[in-house]
């Protein structure tokens, strides 16, 4: 393996691991360090100024590791700490919001564009102002963002919960403001959600559009020419909480087993 073949991955909590399993099926021999901050998801509940110490923290660590890129797997991320994290950076930064946001303008038939994030995420409006840029620079005519915080979600996912009949009335409370706006496409704005995808399709019903942002993340470092190389992958995964609590969870989530998960606290 290539010192450039190594990307820095993290979130929160479990989430990001949505974006780690589409960056291995895109990217067959990329290798990365996922980084879960177990200990302080979630990050929607926390002041923004905390947060971004937390992110700054861990991208610093993932860089002195070796990492030739971040990953911010986490919409809280990308919204409070992309630029500052960016600014001091010698590596590339990828985040999720403008991605996601030019998947949604392209993709909305009524340029109402609805996003289910965590509270800090939705409080941002960093979707909204991202959607309006993405729309005047593909000349898309008017293009709206209507961000729901949906504080109920992250705990059911990082316990594993992704079903059942909490899951759905949480879910369909967070989509009925959206869906009586006129929301034709749906942002999952936290990575975790994808998680609960299968439940929130039956939900939201065929019409409606879902962007999962990792799949343009993925897109994304493939322009960059990163994990195109032909060494041996390799993955770690490390948390700031309890290890063997994130390998359970994890495991149920993805239906395999992790590599081994240890525990790194910053």
């Amino acid at each position: 393996m290539t010192t450039s073949e190594l990307i820095g991955v993290f979130d929160s909590g479990v989430g990001g691991l949505t974006v780690a399993e589409r960056l291995q099926e895109a990217l067959p021999a990329l290798s990365f360090i996922y980084y879960g901050d177990t200990a302080h998801v979630p990050y929607g509940d926390r002041e923004a100024k905390e947060v971004v110490g937390l992110i700054d923290k861990i991208c610093r660590h993932l860089l002195q590791s070796g990492a030739q890129a971040l990953v911010m797997a986490c919409n809280t991320s990308s919204a409070l700490a992309y630029e500052h994290v960016l600014s001091w950076s010698p590596r590339p930064v990828i985040g999720i919001i403008a991605e996601a946001a030019e998947a949604a303008a392209q993709a909305t038939r009524e340029g109402k564009v609805g996003i289910m994030a965590n509270p800090l995420t939705a409080a941002s409006g960093a979707y909204e102002r991202e959607l309006v840029r993405q729309a005047e620079r593909h000349e898309l005519g008017c293009v709206e963002g209507k961000a729901i915080g949906c504080p109920r979600l992250v705990p059911f996912i990082e316990r594993g919960e992704v079903e059942g009949p909490a899951v759905e009335e949480a879910l369909r409370a967070y989509w009925q403001p959206l869906e009586r706006w006129g929301a034709d496409t749906l942002i999952l704005g936290c990575t975790h959600y994808p998680f609960l995808r299968p439940v929130l399709s039956k939900l939201v019903g065929p019409e409606v559009t879902i962007i999962d942002p990792a799949y343009y993340v993925a897109k994304r470092l493939q322009s960059l020419g990163l994990g195109n190389g032909a060494g041996q992958r390799q993955i770690s995964y490390q948390v700031s909480g309890d290890p063997q609590d994130f390998a359970r969870v994890g495991a149920q989530l993805l239906g395999r087993p992790l590599e081994p998960v240890i525990q790194v606290k910053l």
